[in-house]
This record gives structure tokens, C-alpha cells and sequence, in this order.
């Protein structure tokens, strides 16, 4: 009875050594960054300890805490070679890990790499014009981290692809908040104000070429909500307001568009100009104007105004 007793904890010594043992090779693979081999290493390495019980309750867990990192450093390799379904599952993985670990920390690290993911892959399927899906991973991101500022920036792009302004917007100005206390997204910020500003003046002179001259002008003064405004924001918020015949602010944009333009021709700027001073009935200043179309499309409409219509001197 005495021998059949040693014997048992003999074997059961010599099978905690094994895990041991296992544990620690995949430890070396892990340093090395072979994760793949470190894991079949941790998974033996568990198996064993399972068989033992709770003599290796201690290492059972060391090989766990280990086997999520393994897991979870995968995901990150899979992530920055662009493999985005095999990060996410990688990722997915080690969240179920950390849960039944009880791991918080590394349970929300896995969540926002997650949504980082999902965000990356919304990108590359935008860049194939998958609209559709690239909303799809964006508006799941956001699910999992509802104030990661990059997933409302894929939507800010995804809106301006279908020109749905309203909801570009409301996914600008998400970002802008969100990021406003965070240092890290001073440039993604930049990058949202400089795509909505132009977003909405180009929808704005598109709704001028419709004759929607109000739609054009609430468009383009959104913009300044986001970027100051160029010469061609001004040029095109003059054109909007002549066609309302609100004659002052065509005259007040088209000053400003040719103040701010210093490489461009100012043709059809000083052509917008001379309009609004003609509608206004200011005769002489509208010559003034029109004597500065040198080029362009609108040399011939000059001329003909400052010698039939105005008879400048």
C-alpha cells in the first residue's frame, strides 16, 4: 500500500515537471515571436496540468495568462501584415480568453483592436468602392468603441461617397468632439475639418449648376464651420448669392475670393464681381470689374457688357 502511494505521487510529481517543462519551451518560442509553435507548446503544457489537478493549479494558470498572450500578440501580427478577418478572429478570441480569465485589462485591449480592425478593413473596402461594407465594419467598430474617432471618420467618407451631407456632418462633428481631448487625434481631426469643408462646397456648387442657389449657399457657409474658406469657396458663394440677387454679399464673396487667390487666374472671380455690381446697379465699378477679364470663358460676355450694355469709357 505504502509503495502504490509513492509510487502515485511520483507519477504525479514527474507530470507537473512535464507541464513545467512545456510551459517554459513555449515560453522560449514566445520570446522568440514564433507564437504558432509557443502555442502548441502552451496547449500541451495545459493538458497536462488539467490531467494533474490542483498540484499545478499555480502553473494551470501562469500557462492561461500565457496562452492569451500568445493569442492575443497573433492578432497583432496578423493586424499589421493587413491579414484583417484573422485579426479579428485572433482578437475575438482572446477577448473570450481574457473573460473567462477574468483579465479586464486585456479584455478591452482586445475590444479596441478589434474595432481598429474592423476600421482598417473598412478602408480597404472603401478604396474598392464597397461602400456598403465599409459602412458595415465601420458602424461595428463604433459598436464596440463608440468613441473611436477613426471609425467616425470612415463613416465622414462613406456619407461624402453618396453625397448625404446631413449625416457627414453629424459624423464630422462626432469626431471633433471625441477627439478633442485626445492628443493622438489632432491629425485625424485635420483630416475630417479638410474633407468636410471641401465636401461642402462642392455640394454646394452642385446645387448652383441645379439652380438651387439657397441650398448653395447654406452648403458652402456649413464649410467655414470646418476650414476658413479659399478662393474658391468665396468665388463659388458669390455666384450663389448673384443668382439670389442679394447683390452686397455676391460683391463682399467675390472681393474676398480675389483677395485669397495669389496663383490662379482671377477671370471669372472679377466676371462674378462685375455681375453683382452691375445687378446692384453700380455701373462703374461693374466696368472696373469686367475691364479685369483677361481669360477664361467669360472674356467676350465682358466685352460685350462693358461696350453694349454699360458703354464704359
Amino acid at each position: 500500500m505504502i509503495s502504490v502511494v509513492m509510487l502515485t505521487v511520483s507519477v504525479m510529481s514527474q507530470s507537473v515537471e512535464d507541464a513545467g517543462a512545456k510551459y517554459n519551451e513555449g515560453n522560449e518560442y514566445y520570446k522568440e515571436k514564433n507564437y504558432k509553435v509557443a502555442i502548441t507548446s502552451y496547449e500541451a503544457a495545459l493538458k497536462i496540468a488539467n490531467k494533474v489537478g490542483a498540484d499545478a493549479a499555480d502553473l494551470k494558470g501562469s500557462i492561461e495568462k500565457q496562452l492569451l498572450n500568445t493569442v492575443y500578440a497573433i492578432g497583432k501580427e496578423q493586424y499589421k501584415a493587413k491579414k484583417f478577418d484573422a485579426a479579428i478572429a485572433s482578437f475575438e478570441k482572446s477577448y473570450a480568453m481574457s473573460e473567462q480569465l477574468g483579465d479586464e485589462s486585456k479584455k478591452q485591449s482586445s475590444t479596441s483592436f478589434i474595432a481598429k480592425v474592423r476600421t482598417s478593413k473598412g478602408g480597404s473596402l472603401l478604396k474598392k468602392n464597397k461602400v456598403d461594407e465599409a459602412f458595415a465594419e465601420y458602424t461595428m467598430a463604433i459598436e464596440l468603441l463608440p468613441t473611436y474617432v477613426n471609425a467616425y471618420y470612415g463613416l465622414v467618407l462613406v456619407y461624402n461617397s453618396q453625397d448625404d451631407m446631413a449625416n457627414m456632418i453629424v459624423n464630422a462633428d462626432k469626431v471633433i468632439e471625441y477627439g478633442a481631448a485626445k492628443k493622438k487625434a489632432a491629425k485625424i481631426i485635420k483630416k475630417t475639418k479638410s474633407t468636410a469643408s471641401k465636401a461642402l462646397v462642392n455640394a454646394g456648387a452642385k446645387e448652383i449648376q441645379k439652380d438651387q442657389s439657397k441650398k448653395a449657399i447654406e452648403l458652402i457657409e456649413s464649410s467655414f464651420n470646418y476650414a476658413p474658406g479659399n478662393s474658391t469657396t468665396y468665388y463659388y458663394l458669390s455666384l450663389a448669392y448673384g443668382k439670389t440677387k442679394n447683390w452686397d454679399k455676391s460683391i463682399e464673396a467675390a472681393n474676398m475670393a480675389i483677395s485669397l487667390e495669389t496663383e490662379k487666374d482671377k477671370s471669372d472671380m472679377y466676371f462674378a464681381l462685375g455681375q453683382a455690381y452691375e445687378g446692384k446697379g453700380s455701373g462703374g465699378d461693374a466696368c472696373v470689374a469686367y475691364n479685369n477679364v483677361t481669360g477664361g470663358p467669360n472674356v467676350e460676355a465682358a466685352k460685350y457688357q462693358m461696350t453694349q450694355v454699360l458703354k464704359c469709357n
